[in-house]
């Protein structure tokens, strides 16, 4: 959605996105499903047909991820950044 490179752990299958103007989006592959934080980004994953699961920030809060920060980069030298677009 944001056109980002997304973060992608070969251990769960799941591509993830942290950028702040979507929220927490993943894509977890055995699926080819999408999970939002966000209710926005959901409606329009909605609107686009492509098939989601809306996830609400409080399931976030519950697990004690309210304020995880991605320390992943394309760069290993660099940490707690976000991977940047290529």
């Amino acid at each position: 959605m944001c056109k980002e490179k997304m973060f992608y752990s070969e251990e769960n299958l799941v591509h993830v996105c942290l950028n702040e103007k979507h929220g927490v989006l993943c894509f977890f592959e055995p699926d080819s499903c999408w999970f939002a934080a966000s209710e926005n980004t959901a409606l329009e994953l909605g609107k686009l047909g492509i098939k989601f699961h809306f996830i609400p920030k409080n399931v976030f809060e519950n697990a004690g991820l309210a304020d995880f920060k991605c320390e992943y980069s394309d760069d290993p030298g660099k940490t707690g950044q976000n991977a940047s677009s290529s």
